[in-house]
């Protein structure tokens, strides 16, 4: 490792700020490059930048850099954050045109919107049946449009878990729903 990429791993972590200013001036233009090609919108890659030194910043105490110094990790997280970004709009996008596409097929009958609120109350009361981890995990999916690794990162929580969480989330809604359909 060139001896100023050790000095400044050695002041990262020791917590010194100017050091991640001095890794930002450094390695900010090449990471800007990579999450642009991926993204091909500015702000957007600017925002997996800001992301990949925010990462640096946080990881800081347990960072270990090998012979090729700090950038290569930065370029790494900065594309894993554009990717996470590409992958986050692809599926809002996704999301939106279902969302369009189900309300041109609703008619407006007014009975028809009091069968939803009613559908929406049961939805509710079952989400309220749920122990608190697992109505967690639902509600962060379906109403605050998360995927499970940010969900994990939310909350904190390992990723298999919030994976496992939502499976048996999604299988006590069946059953308590399945219920309130047959009663």
């Amino acid at each position: 490792m060139a001896s100023d990429d050790a000095a400044l791993v050695q002041r990262l972590v020791a917590g010194d700020a100017a050091a991640l200013e001095a890794a930002y001036r450094m390695h900010a233009p090449r990471c800007n490059a990579v999450a642009y090609r991926i993204l091909q919108d500015f702000a957007a890659a600017q925002d997996a930048v800001q992301e990949a030194f925010l990462s640096l910043w946080r990881h800081r105490e347990g960072l270990v850099v090998r012979s090729a110094g700090v950038g290569p990790w930065l370029i790494v997280v900065t594309r894993n954050a554009a990717l996470a970004s590409l992958r986050s709009s692809r599926a809002r996008v996704a999301r939106e045109d279902r969302t369009t596409a189900l309300d041109a097929t609703v008619p407006s009958d007014p009975t028809h919107a009091v069968e939803q609120r009613d559908d929406a109350a049961t939805v509710r009361r079952a989400i309220g049946q749920l122990p608190q981890d697992v109505r967690t995990v639902i509600e962060l999916a379906y109403f605050r449009y998360l995927t499970m690794a940010q969900i994990a990162q939310t909350t904190e929580t390992p990723l298999s878990t919030v994976k496992d969480r939502a499976q048996s989330g999604l299988r006590r809604l069946a059953q308590v729903l399945a219920q309130e359909r047959t009663s």
